[in-house]
C-alpha cells in the first residue's frame, strides 16, 4: 500500500511535537528568518536541532521553509549559517521558492532534499521539471489547480507532489502579490505579509471584503486525493495555535488511513450519512476555525464564487442557535446545536456583524432555550443568530488528546546469553539494528539469574521515550551482576540513537555569485493597445528602445496590424502570464491560428514572464534571445546566474507603470478598491484565460536599474504614452 504522508503546520515548538504526535509523518516549520510567516512563534536553531533528533527516532521528518526572496548579503552569511548545524543534525528538507537559494543550498549542502515551494506558481510537472538540476525532488504545485489538472500534473514528472488540503487560501497566486509590500512596506515575499486580502474594500458595490476567501477542507475528498497520485497532503496553519495542528494533522491521518485500508465502500458509505463520525469530525474542524464555512477548494470548486466570502474574515465559528426574544436587557434564544460551559457565543446581525459577546456558563442541548444577559443598546434582536467562535470542549479534547498522545519509539530486543561467553543484547527498529556485549556470563556459584529478573531489567525503560514492545530471551543457567544488564541496556540504546538519528558532514563553504552590476542600461516600452504603440512609436526616443508587445491584452484582431507596425523595429513579445486549464485551451488555439504574424516577422526577445514560459521558449522560440521580466524574481547574484543557465540573456525590472500587485484565479465584481487608508486600486478581467489583474490605480516611478528598463503602460491613452516617453528622455 502506498504511504501517503501526512504534512502539519508548525509555528513553534509546540507545534512541532504536537503534530508529529498526532499522527503527521512530518511537519514544516521556520526559524525567525527566512520564512513566509516571520511573525509566527517559530522556534531556534538550538530548539529545532532537538526536535529533529525526537522527528528522526520515531521515522519521521521536518522540512525548514526558507521560502523567501533573499538577497546577496543573506545568502552568502546569513543563509549558510542558519542551515549548517540542521544540516548535520539531519534536516530533511528545505522548501524554497527563490530559485538563487536553490542553487546555493543544492551547492553547499548536496545530501538535503529541496522542495519547490507553492509560491513558484507551477501548474505543471512539466515546469517543476526544470529545477530537477537545483537538487528538487518534490514540488508544490499553485494552489489554483484542479483535480484533474492535478492529475495530468502527476503524469508529467516523476517528482514527488505535494498538494494543500487543508487551512488558508490566498486570493492571489501564491508569490505573485505585491499587495501588501506596496501599501505598508510589508512584503510577503520576504516573510511579513500584513493580509491586506483580509480587508473591507470600497468598491463598485460598496464596501466588502472582495478578496477574502473561505478556508478549504478536503476531508470529504480523500479518496479522489489519494487516487490523483498525491504524495503529501499539506495543511495550511502555521499561525495558528498547536491544537490547530494537531487536530487536523489527527483528522487526515485517520481518514487516509480508513480509505486506504477499507475501501471507496466504506468511506463512501460515511459520505452519504450525516451523522457520521466523518461528518462530525468535518463539523468539528469548522468549530476549530473556518472563514465563512469551508469550501472545496479549486480542486473541486466549479464554481469559483462558491471559494469566495465577501462578509467577514477571521474565524466564523459555526451557528448554534436563534433568537427569539430580545429586550433591552435579556435575549431568548433556541439552540440547534449543543453549547458547552465556557463556549464563547456572539450575537451577529443580518450582516454577519457581532453585536454582542459572551461566554456560557452552563450547557444546553439542542431543542432547549435559554436566557442570557445582554447590555442595553447593544443591538440583539429577535430572529438574529447565535454563533459560537470557542469550543471549549472540543479543545479540552484535543488537549487531552495530546497528554495521552503515545510518542514512545517501539523497539524490539534479543538477548543472548551463554556459558563462558560474553553476554550479548540487540535492539532493533524502524528497520535499524544496533548490539553491545557485556561481561562473560558465569557459572552461578549460589543463585543464577532468573529469566525473569533479565527481562525486568532489560524491559526497564521507564521515563525514557522507549517502549520495548517485544524481547526475545536465549540464556542457560548462569550469573551476572544485575548491574551488568542496565549497563548494556543503556549502551545498546545509545548505539541504537546514533544510528537512527540522522547526521552529516558540512563540507568546506562553496561562496556563491553575487548579482552583476548592468553595464549598459536599455529601455523597454511595454504596451497594452494598438494606441498605445502607434504612439509610442510617434514619440522621439534616447538612445536604444525596444518595444514589447504584452500579448496577454492585446486584442487577436490586432496582432496583424501590430505585427506590421513593428517591422524593421527592434521589439519583443510575451504570452500571458497565467496559462492553465481553459485559458490555455483557447491561447494556444489563437496562437495556431494567428501567430504566424508574429513569426513571420520575427521579435528579437521572448519574455519570460512565468514558469510556463520556458516550455514556450524552448518550443516557439529557440531562436529568440530570452529576457525575465520583474514577475521572474531576481534579487540576488545566483538566481540571475541560474536563469542565465536555463537561457535568459538578460532582466528588466519596472521604472514606470502601475504596479501588478495581485493575480488571482479568484472571480471579483468591482472595478475599483480602495483600502480604509484610501490606497486605491484597480481591477482588470482577462476573462478569456481566466484570471484577474489587480493594479496601483495610479501610475508610479523608480529608480531602480537592470540590464532592461521598462516603461509599462496599461490603461494610458495615446497623449499620456506620449508624455511618460517625454518625461522619461529628460
Amino acid at each position: 500500500m502506498r504511504k501517503i504522508e501526512i504534512l502539519g503546520p508548525a509555528g513553534s515548538k509546540e507545534g512541532i511535537y504536537a503534530a508529529l504526535n498526532a499522527g503527521a509523518d512530518a511537519v514544516y516549520v521556520g526559524t525567525s528568518r527566512f520564512g513566509a510567516r516571520a511573525f509566527a512563534k517559530n522556534p531556534s536553531v538550538e530548539e529545532l536541532e532537538e526536535a529533529l533528533v525526537y522527528a528522526h527516532l520515531r521515522d519521521k521528518k521536518i522540512y525548514l521553509t526558507v521560502n523567501t526572496l533573499l538577497t546577496d548579503q543573506e545568502i552568502q552569511g546569513q543563509l549558510y549559517e542558519m542551515i549548517a548545524p540542521l544540516y548535520e543534525a539531519g534536516l530533511d528538507a528545505c522548501i524554497v521558492q527563490d530559485p538563487g537559494v536553490m542553487s546555493f543550498l543544492h551547492r553547499n549542502f548536496p545530501e538535503m532534499d529541496l522542495h519547490a515551494s507553492t509560491q513558484m506558481t507551477l501548474f505543471s510537472g512539466e515546469e517543476a521539471n526544470l529545477y530537477k538540476n537545483l537538487g528538487v525532488t518534490r514540488y508544490v504545485p499553485a494552489r489554483e489547480l484542479s483535480i484533474e489538472e492535478i492529475k495530468q500534473a502527476r503524469k508529467q514528472t516523476d517528482l514527488e507532489m505535494e498538494v494543500f488540503v487543508h487551512g488558508a487560501l490566498c486570493y492571489c497566486y501564491s508569490g505573485q502579490c505585491l499587495m501588501s509590500e506596496v501599501i505598508g512596506g510589508r512584503s510577503g515575499n520576504r516573510g511579513m505579509c500584513a493580509q491586506p486580502c483580509r480587508l473591507a474594500f470600497e468598491g463598485d458595490k460598496g464596501r466588502k471584503n472582495y478578496l477574502n476567501t473561505k478556508d478549504i477542507c478536503t476531508l470529504l475528498y480523500i479518496p479522489e486525493l489519494v487516487e490523483a497520485g498525491i504524495d503529501s497532503f499539506k495543511i495550511e496553519g502555521r499561525m495558528k495555535r498547536w491544537e490547530y495542528s494537531a487536530y487536523m494533522s489527527h483528522l487526515y491521518r485517520r481518514y487516509v488511513d480508513l480509505y486506504q485500508e477499507q475501501g471507496i465502500e466504506k468511506f463512501d458509505d460515511l459520505r452519504r450519512d450525516r451523522q457520521s463520525i466523518l461528518w462530525q469530525d468535518y463539523r468539528n474542524s469548522q468549530d476549530l476555525y473556518n472563514r465563512g464555512g469551508f469550501s472545496k477548494s479549486y480542486l473541486f470548486e466549479t464554481d469559483n464564487r462558491a471559494i469566495m466570502d465577501t462578509n467577514r474574515t477571521g474565524h466564523y465559528g459555526v451557528r448554534v442557535a436563534s433568537v427569539i426574544r430580545a429586550d433591552s436587557h435579556q435575549a431568548q434564544f433556541l439552540v440547534d446545536e449543543t453549547i458547552h460551559p465556557q463556549d464563547v457565543l456572539e450575537f451577529r446581525n443580518e450582516k454577519g456583524e457581532k453585536v454582542y459577546e459572551f461566554t456560557s456558563g452552563s450547557s444546553y442541548e439542542k431543542g432547549e432555550t435559554a436566557v442570557t444577559r445582554i447590555l442595553p443598546g447593544c443591538g440583539v434582536k429577535k430572529g438574529q443568530s447565535l454563533f459560537r467562535t470557542k469550543n471549549n470542549r472540543l479543545l479540552d479534547k484535543i488537549q487531552k488528546y495530546e497528554e495521552n498522545a503515545s510518542s514512545k519509539v517501539t523497539l524490539k530486543g534479543t538477548f543472548k546469553a551463554v556459558r563462558g561467553e560474553n553476554i550479548s543484547f540487540a535492539l532493533e527498529g524502524r528497520g535499524v539494528c544496533a548490539a553491545c556485549r557485556g561481561d562473560v556470563w558465569q557459572e552461578a556459584q549460589k543463585r543464577p539469574v532468573s529469566e525473569k529478573e533479565v527481562r525486568d531489567k532489560l524491559g526497564a525503560m521507564g521515563a525514557t521515550e522507549y517502549d520495548l514492545s517485544e524481547l526475545s530471551v536465549d540464556m542457560e543457567e548462569g550469573f551476572i551482576p544485575l548491574g551488568m544488564l542496565k549497563k548494556i541496556r543503556r549502551e545498546t540504546l545509545e548505539a541504537w540513537e546514533q544510528k537512527a538519528a540522522v547526521r552529516r558532514v558540512t563540507g568546506e563553504k562553496i561562496p556563491g555569485k553575487t548579482k552583476d552590476i548592468p553595464k549598459q542600461t536599455k529601455t523597454v516600452i511595454s504596451v497594452s493597445s494598438l494606441e498605445q504603440l502607434q504612439a509610442a512609436m510617434k514619440q522621439e526616443k534616447e538612445g536604444l528602445t525596444y518595444y514589447h508587445v504584452k500579448l496577454e491584452v492585446l486584442p487577436v484582431a490586432d496582432w496583424e496590424k501590430a505585427a506590421s507596425l513593428l517591422e524593421g523595429v527592434p521589439y519583443m513579445i510575451s504570452f500571458p502570464p497565467i496559462l492553465r486549464g481553459q485559458g490555455k485551451e483557447i491561447w494556444e488555439k489563437d496562437w495556431r491560428g494567428h501567430g504566424s504574424v508574429w513569426k513571420e516577422n520575427r521579435p528579437e526577445y521572448f519574455v519570460i514572464n512565468s514558469q510556463a514560459a520556458w516550455l514556450y521558449a524552448k518550443k516557439e522560440f529557440a531562436d529568440l534571445k530570452l529576457i525575465t521580466d520583474e514577475m521572474m524574481y531576481e534579487t540576488n547574484g545566483e538566481a540571475e546566474e541560474v536563469y542565465r543557465r536555463m537561457g535568459a540573456e538578460a532582466h528588466m525590472v519596472q521604472v514606470y507603470g502601475r504596479i501588478r500587485v495581485m493575480k488571482s484565479a479568484g472571480p471579483l465584481n468591482t472595478r475599483k478598491l480602495i483600502t480604509p487608508k484610501r490606497d486605491s486600486f484597480v481591477a482588470d478581467t482577462h476573462r478569456t484565460y481566466g484570471y484577474v489583474s489587480i493594479y496601483t490605480k495610479d501610475p508610479v516611478w523608480s529608480e531602480k536599474r537592470d540590464d532592461f528598463v521598462n516603461l509599462d503602460f496599461t490603461f494610458e491613452q495615446g497623449n499620456e504614452v506620449k508624455e511618460v516617453i517625454r518625461r522619461w528622455n529628460l
